[in-house]
């Protein structure tokens, strides 16, 4: 015996059968595709992520059983369907639609939902089309502790200040240049200065000549 497909519209602990199965459904399965433009190639294709899955259909909601299109006998007023499908759409909330047979099991939101008066001749009777949306949980990766550090902007490394440079006048000694105010404003201190210039001035700290560049530590 062969099964009859079924629709299913659940949420939380409440469920609701389509009572008429609709004679067809559309699924949109869309995924991303970038078009670039590469030189002396043309046009070239980068595949992007799946998008969202969309099902649409229409059918009918019957005022009474009718075993010739009823896929169950279950039947509660159109109405009362309506306000239930609507109840659940404006919790902001996704619902599970299920399809049997067809390998459809996931959360949806319901972006669209249209019914119709009662056509001539089918008192009771409502015509409706539903959009459904497949939702996606969104996940927010959290940083830890160690990219949390490495998100911080990186300070640009202290640049070590330049030496400065003296030089020598006529009638110059360390002292007198360790004595200048510009220097340390301390005679006492020349030795600092010869120590950073011994290879250039020789064993004699008195050896210092006129135009020679000193570097002052």
């Amino acid at each position: 015996m062969r099964v009859k497909m079924q629709f299913w519209f659940r949420y939380g602990r409440e469920s609701l059968q389509l009572p008429v199965n609709p004679s067809s459904f559309e699924v949109a399965s869309p995924y991303g595709i970038e078009v670039i433009e590469v030189n002396n190639l043309g046009e070239a294709t980068i595949p992007k992520n799946r998008g969202l899955r969309e099902f649409r259909f229409e059918s009918f909601l019957p005022a009474k059983y009718d075993p010739a299109y009823c896929v169950h006998n279950r039947i509660i007023p159109p109405t009362d369907f309506i306000s239930i499908v609507e109840k659940w759409r404006d919790a902001e909330k996704p619902i599970r639609f299920i399809v049997t047979t067809a390998n459809i099991n996931t959360l949806v939101l319901i972006p669209e939902f249209i019914y119709r008066p009662s056509p001539p001749g089918s008192p009771g009777e409502v015509q409706f089309s539903i959009s459904l949306k497949e939702y996606r949980v969104p996940v927010i990766k959290k940083l830890t502790t160690s990219s949390k550090l490495s998100a911080k902007p990186k300070r640009p490394p202290k640049s070590e200040p330049k030496p400065k440079i003296y030089v020598v006048k006529k009638g110059d000694s360390l002292w007198k240049i360790a004595q200048n105010s510009n220097i340390y404003g301390d005679g006492s201190k020349w030795r600092q200065i010869y120590e950073a210039n011994k290879k250039m001035i020789g064993k004699n700290p008195n050896g210092i000549k006129p135009g020679m560049k000193l570097v002052i530590p």
